[in-house]
């Protein structure tokens, strides 16, 4: 009898003490959209649920994807309903030790060697699925992972099929503000899906960083061979210097053959783009970029950016200017800024300029956040066949007022595109709150421009939005 009620008291103790430690959290993401097409139908719905479990220094987690049907904003046909474990990972971590299973991201210094991410903005999956390890100590520390990388290949024999990835990592500080690092990566991508056919391609690199008050120095170089004998070449280095009230930024890439999907290039100019839309970023560009930041005093900003960028015969060419100054009053402050952005190709004869002044205010109705932002946008384009040039004026406000926030954009073009659209207008507003603490919703209707979006050496089109999308995200 008293062993009986010893056990029950243990089990008691033990499941008490269980659920002590034992925590969930997680979130949940419903999406509808309505959108003006074209296709048999208009009404798409998703749902995206992430559970986590917390114990001690363990996390175990996965997330489902639901889609009835998947909404693809570059489709012009009726997709399928799809539905799948989108990630799933067990975690350790404690003060000195990392490691995971499962579904993860992964980077190596800028990028310019390796960096696995999810890019939901343009629909890029270069995840990995396998493990991953990092011990960190006082002066050094160590990655070392591998998995498998869901193909990009758009033959249908690619689909469900994997390339494989493996990178080793350590970083060592030398002295206090000097620290020096190499890498070591294989990137076994497939190139015939019947044959299980890899071709590898391998890299080694070497970074340092040097802080002190005066200056920050950083460094990376690659180098990468494959099985086609195609040898590739990555510099890129950034130094700020820190002289009183100015901020002196330098930056430098030169990339050759390095345009290869585990990269994840820097651009090296203020409007984030390759050399020329139809430019493989990375396969032959060099570049350099200058900003001087001044602060004279607590109220005032100035900041001259510009950069030029280039092939190895000089025939692609890009050039970037950027202005901007700011001034903060006591209740409210205006930004004005410029860019020009152009970009040349002799190969094609293909010219574009771009000239964008921007006008932007912030203040204060009543306690209430207001932004008010204007935009005069130039574009001009020369090309073999014809060309063209037109204004696209853009005015923009957002209102916060308690628990409610309010964004209206209105755009309009006037003058000639590309594709022979004339008078063009957009007229989109999103309307944002949260609720019960925990749930904030974004409801958005109107009319959004598409065009050509780069980011970090990716340029798409991006499709034009006309519709209702409503999201509700709940965390718990």
């Amino acid at each position: 009898m008293k062993k009986t009620f010893l056990l029950i008291i243990l089990i008691c103790l033990t499941t008490n003490l269980l659920y002590s430690e034992l925590s969930f959290s997680g979130l949940n993401e419903f999406q509808y959209i309505r959108s003006d097409r074209f296709n048999e139908t208009n009404n798409y719905f998703s749902d995206k649920f992430q559970l986590q479990l917390h114990y001690n220094n363990f996390l175990a987690g996965v997330k489902y994807d639901y889609y009835k049907p998947k909404f693809d904003k570059f489709a012009t046909s009726l997709e399928e309903n799809e539905n799948y474990f989108d990630e799933y990972y067990l975690q350790f971590e404690s003060d000195h030790w990392f490691a995971q299973v499962g579904t993860f991201e992964a980077v190596i210094g800028s990028g310019i060697v390796l960096h696995n991410f999810y890019d939901n903005d343009f629909d890029l999956n270069s995840r990995l699925i396998g493990g991953y390890l990092n011990p960190v100590y006082d002066k050094w520390q160590l990655q070392l992972f591998g998995g498998l990388m869901e193909c990009d290949n758009p033959n249908p024999d690619f689909d469900d099929e994997y390339d494989q990835v493996g990178a080793f990592d350590a970083d060592f500080n030398i002295i206090a503000n000097l620290t020096i690092g190499g890498s070591y990566v294989l990137h076994r991508e497939l190139i015939d899906a019947d044959e299980d056919d890899f071709n590898n391609r391998i890299i080694y690199a070497g970074k340092f960083n040097y802080s002190s008050s005066l200056f920050d120095l950083m460094a990376e170089y690659a180098t990468s061979k494959d099985d086609l004998d195609e040898n590739g070449t990555a510099i890129y280095s950034n130094i700020t210097t820190y002289l009183d009230k100015f901020t002196l930024t330098s930056t430098y890439k030169n990339y050759e053959n390095f345009d290869v999907r585990i990269s994840d290039l820097p651009m090296v100019n203020h409007s984030g783009q390759q050399l020329e839309h139809s430019w493989d970023a990375g396969k032959d560009e060099e570049g350099v970029m200058g900003e001087i930041r001044f602060l004279p005093n607590y109220e005032n900003e100035f900041v001259i950016n510009y950069a030029e960028g280039w092939n190895s015969n000089y025939k692609v060419r890009l050039s970037n200017l950027y202005t901007e100054f700011k001034h903060d009053f006591e209740d409210w402050s205006f930004k004005v800024e410029n860019e020009i952005l152009e970009q040349f190709n002799e190969n094609s004869n293909h010219w574009y300029k771009e000239i964008t002044p921007t006008l932007t205010f912030d203040f204060l109705i009543k306690d209430n956040p207001v932004l008010v932002k204007a935009e005069y946008q130039y574009k001009e384009e020369d090309k073999v066949t014809d060309s063209h040039s037109h204004l696209e004026p853009r005015l923009q406000t957002d209102i916060s007022i308690g628990n409610y926030s309010l964004s209206v954009a209105v755009e309009n073009q006037i003058g000639e595109s590309e594709d022979g659209d004339d008078s063009e207008f957009w007229i989109g507003g999103e309307l944002a709150t949260t609720i019960f603490n925990n749930t904030d919703v974004r409801l958005f209707y109107g009319k959004e421009k598409g065009g050509v979006v780069c980011r970090n050496g990716v340029c798409k089109n991006q499709a034009a939005f006309d519709g209702m999308r409503l999201t509700v995200s709940t965390r718990f």
